[in-house]
């Protein structure tokens, strides 16, 4: 009886391990997208990524909308501070055609200002006909990647001088 336990404990553990439970694993690849708190697309045409984890329940996009400028679409959004401190960002935006692929992307930051509870409207121009929704990117000045850019060209410097 004990050697049958042991079995059956055996086969249950092995079976949990291997995923015969009946829990599905859904992979990256094969999801759409990841969920993540630092992402808002409450607007079917537009998201907010916060590149920084500090902007969470700081930082909310409002008020979006789109219009046409002939052939092109022009996209208006407002950036609100909901915090209770000033914020000081960047942002860049980056056009996507109806499927999701980038088809225009602004590689220049635009830093702006927002005081405690302050909304500001910013407005974008798909630069082809194909653009039809913006992914807003916004960082803190001083994120990561800008001190080890920084660093970079500094460590050039000094790699090249006389």
């Amino acid at each position: 009886m004990k050697k049958i336990k042991k079995i059956s404990l055996g086969l249950l553990v092995a079976g949990l391990l291997s995923g015969i439970g009946g829990c599905a694993v859904q992979h990256g690849a094969n999801v759409e997208r990841v969920a993540d708190s630092s992402i808002d697309v409450t607007h079917p045409r537009a998201e907010l990524v916060l590149a920084s984890t500090e902007l969470l329940r700081k930082l909310v996009m409002v008020n979006v909308r789109f219009g046409a400028v002939g052939t092109l679409q022009r996209a208006e959004f407002g950036m609100q501070n909901v915090s209770s401190k000033k914020l000081v960002l960047e942002y860049k935006v980056e056009w996507q055609d109806q499927a999701g692929f980038t088809v225009s992307n602004n590689s220049v930051w635009h830093r702006f200002s927002l005081a405690p509870k302050e909304m500001k409207n910013m407005q974008t121009v798909g630069k082809v006909p194909e653009a039809y929704k913006i992914q807003v990117i916004t960082r803190l000045p001083d994120d990561l990647f800008i001190e080890s850019h920084k660093q970079e060209v500094e460590d050039n410097k000094k790699w090249y001088q006389p």
